[in-house]
């Protein structure tokens, strides 16, 4: 393997491994890599989004997030409410209990990205992230989805 070839050879073990450390970790909390997206998404940014916002900030599908969120609803970590303006509109808030496992909903993520940059280089990681922004713009431009800007 060569170029292209490694990367995505290494960014598909990279993300399945991520993901299997990920799982375990939030396991002894009852909850799935899927589901622990979707509370750190509500927990790092506004703690209350439409279910549209968390598609998009996600990049998954409506499916994978209603399922996410019909099983954090189940266990009492998040409500949906209708918008009073826009039935059609579903909004997501934490509830007590996600606020007081967010801390160390938190420090798992933290722990995983701690354990990524392990013998990474502050300058190293600009460089990568540059470098996958580009290439997630080119599949983004190929699908005809909006731009990727993060």
């Amino acid at each position: 393997m060569s170029g292209i070839k490694d990367i995505w050879h290494y960014a598909n073990h990279t993300i399945k491994s991520a993901r299997q450390v990920l799982n375990e970790r939030l396991q002894p909390l009852g909850l799935s890599s899927a589901e622990g997206n979707v509370l750190l998404s509500l927990l790092s940014g506004d703690q209350v989004l439409r279910q549209e916002d968390l598609v998009a900030q996600l990049e998954i599908s409506k499916p994978a997030v209603s399922r996410a969120l019909l099983s954090l609803e189940t266990k009492g970590l998040v409500t949906r409410e209708r918008d009073a303006a826009d039935k059609r509109v579903s909004r997501v808030y934490l509830t007590e209990k996600a606020h007081q496992i967010g801390p160390e909903v938190q420090g798992i993520y933290e722990n995983i990205f701690d354990l990524a940059s392990e013998g990474i280089s502050e300058e190293e990681i600009a460089i990568f992230i540059g470098i996958f922004r580009r290439v997630s713009k080119s599949f983004s431009r190929q699908r005809g989805a909006d731009d990727v800007s993060k």
